[in-house]
């Protein structure tokens, strides 16, 4: 074990309680001594790149307190030799938001607090509709999906999952059904929700061709990645009222705030938009930081 503190960097959120527990086993430094850093901490937000690997000359370990790994840069750290680990402990809570997503839909919640805003009783145009029953279709079965699904089905909907890893068939205990083709799921589900990493494969796999395969009057949720989504294609989509209504944490361009595809679909009426939080709890937030700790704990005592 060494015996002095190594340095780390975090270049992200987390609660007071990890900073101070990290203190025990690191030496927390800033950006502006770079060139010591021996761990980096980072969340999604942060892209772990070659240009920041090339700042980080004494680099070791790198330690993502997320799901995805698609801002991590595999191969410049290979080249490298630095090891990554993640800390995937969100699972609950991006499904607890998705369901959040689905009863605003059935509700219509966003609309009717939008009206009231303005002063405008409505009632009688607020008709929603009971989640029971609806069939939730789920790209992805991994640990995220795998909650979703959970709690969908606690809530009495019917659940159909596209999945390629036949591990995750096989470790499957939920009374869900798997289809063999995406178009399967698309054209059979009320409501989708993505739940797959970003990679060269999954870029772009919602496009106008899957959206046309959707129910009309269907909708769409993705908390995975923007780019999983063509947005072009989903605003024409919307536009000609192929679906009724979308809720989106991700965006290809983040923070979507600028005259693009993002931007627009975070401002359109039929969008519920948030900025990449709805599994950002108080108690995830924790989790995060313990889990990074135990990481940390365990590659000290190794080297």
């Amino acid at each position: 074990m060494l015996s002095r503190k190594p340095k780390v960097l975090v270049l992200d959120s987390f609660d007071e309680e990890f900073f101070k527990q990290l203190q025990n086993y690191c030496e927390i430094v800033d950006e502006t001594r770079e060139d010591e850093v021996e761990i980096l901490i980072v969340r999604s937000s942060t892209r772990v790149d070659r240009t920041l690997l090339s700042r980080l000359p004494k680099l070791r370990l790198v330690v993502t307190a997320t799901h995805g790994e698609d801002h991590i840069d595999k191969q410049a750290l290979a080249e490298r030799g630095i090891p990554y680990r993640n800390a995937p402990v969100q699972s609950y809570d991006v499904a607890q938001g998705v369901m959040a997503y689905i009863f605003a839909f059935a509700t219509n919640m966003i609309n009717a607090d939008r009206l009231m805003k303005r002063g405008e009783w409505k009632k009688k145009e607020l008709v929603g509709f009971r989640i029971e029953g609806k069939v939730l279709g789920i790209i992805g079965y991994g640990r995220i999906g795998r909650e979703v699904a959970r709690q969908a089905l606690a809530n009495g909907m019917k659940v159909i999952v596209y999945e390629k890893d036949p591990k995750a068939r096989k470790e499957n205990s939920l009374p869900v059904v798997f289809v063999d083709k995406l178009e399967e799921l698309l054209s059979k589900s009320d409501i989708v929700t993505i739940h797959v990493p970003l990679t060269d494969e999954t870029r772009g796999m919602i496009g106008e061709r899957e959206l046309n395969m959707m129910k009309n009057g269907a909708y769409l949720i993705n908390t995975a990645r923007g780019g999983i989504v063509d947005e072009e294609a989903l605003l024409k989509a919307l536009e000609k009222g192929k679906l009724a209504g979308v809720a989106l944490d991700v965006f290809q361009h983040q923070p979507p705030l600028t005259n693009n595809s993002s931007g627009e679909l975070a401002r359109h009426e039929k969008v519920i938009a948030s900025p990449h939080s709805i599994a950002q709890t108080a108690e995830a937030l924790r989790q995060k930081g313990e889990s990074v700790l135990k990481i940390i704990k365990e590659y000290l005592g190794k080297v």
